[in-house]
């Protein structure tokens, strides 16, 4: 695993129920490319969608704080914008992006855990099927040697089977 971190059932539990949660605040989201643009047509842009925000949530407060994702350097990976569900937002990726690592590691776990299963019943399935044709042979010559006694007692004068 990536992360030495051990994490109990219910920790991992608790965060599928808090990522769930966050889930919910991304609602079906698609990446998007705008045209090539100089920095003040950019923030021109920006401010349009600053604007959509605001009509879709009337009820903010002039003043608010822009959430975001960032990374090494103050560079901004995403903005998730200023209204009431975007810090949400924010959180998820950032938590998204920090659990990916883990999530990767069990999937590639698991998928060798499934190969390691099949493989082991592919060989308890061909040594039942060896061990069948075995107990099959051993019984044909079981029954190959009783028919022998059985003739042979007949041949003996006064001894019947």
């Amino acid at each position: 695993m990536t992360d030495t971190t051990i994490v109990t059932k219910e920790q991992m539990l608790e965060y599928v129920t808090e990522a769930r949660r966050l889930l919910a605040r991304v609602q079906d989201p698609m990446w998007a490319i705008s045209p090539e643009q100089t920095d003040a047509e950019h923030l021109a842009d920006y401010e349009k969608t600053l604007a959509k925000t605001r009509e879709a949530f009337p009820e903010m407060e002039g003043k608010t704080v822009m959430n975001m994702v960032m990374g090494d350097g103050g560079i901004v990976y995403a903005f998730t914008g200023h209204s009431p569900t975007s810090a949400d937002r924010a959180k998820a990726l950032v938590g998204f992006i920090h659990t990916m690592p883990f999530l990767l590691d069990t999937l590639v776990a698991w998928v060798e855990q499934q190969e390691q299963h099949s493989a082991r019943v592919s060989e308890l399935l061909q040594h039942n099927s060896a061990q069948l044709t075995e107990n099959r042979a051993q019984r044909a010559i079981i029954q190959q040697q009783k028919t022998q006694i059985v003739w042979l007692l007949n041949q003996i004068p006064g001894a019947a089977a």
